[in-house]
């Protein structure tokens, strides 16, 4: 059986809160679709030779929010991806501007206890100090996931593929995922 392959219109920026799937959903819907995906904190580690909570210490918000922006508009040049957002990105007014303007944003929702839940080895995560701590920055965050999702998908109790197949038939239906013809 032969797969449909499919081109996108723009980049499709996943985001939310860490331990949403947002990466593991990107390659999901990569492999299913032939697309490229990328993933922000993947990219800066490789770049940097840090893990993003290295990254994070050393250059702190500022400068990491930097990274962030730099990395993404490298992503927004040349043939349209899909893009996994580390957890922050909203925290940057420049990647915003970027999310916003320049793609389709998909805001996957998991609460900050579902995050704790499926985040395995808390110590590589800058804010998992408590669950005070980690519900409390979701808290900012949510209404910034919120204020640039062009669609929102709760991750709750639902596996990557199943997320992928829903954001996909999503993209078809917005005109952003469109298959190849031969």
């Amino acid at each position: 059986m032969e797969r449909t392959l499919y081109t996108l219109t723009q980049p499709v920026f996943l985001i939310g809160f860490m331990g949403a799937g947002k990466t593991t959903m990107a390659r999901r819907l990569a492999r299913e679709c032939g697309l490229i995906c990328a993933d922000t904190d993947r990219c800066m580690e490789r770049k940097y030779g840090m893990s993003a909570k290295e990254l994070y210490e050393q250059a702190g918000e500022e400068g990491f929010r930097q990274m962030e922006a730099e990395t993404l508009e490298e992503f927004v040049q040349g043939e349209p991806r899909i893009i996994a957002c580390g957890g922050g990105i909203v925290m940057g007014e420049r990647s915003r501007e970027i999310i916003r303007t320049c793609g389709f944003a998909v805001y996957v929702h998991v609460t900050a206890d579902e995050s704790a839940e499926r985040i395995s080895n808390h110590d590589s995560r800058p804010f998992f100090h408590s669950m005070e701590s980690v519900r409390s920055v979701n808290q900012v965050r949510v209404p910034l996931y919120e204020e640039l999702a062009d669609v929102t998908v709760d991750s709750s109790s639902r596996t990557s593929g199943r997320m992928a197949y829903e954001v996909k038939d999503i993209l078809v239906k917005e005109g952003i995922l469109c298959p190849v013809r031969k």
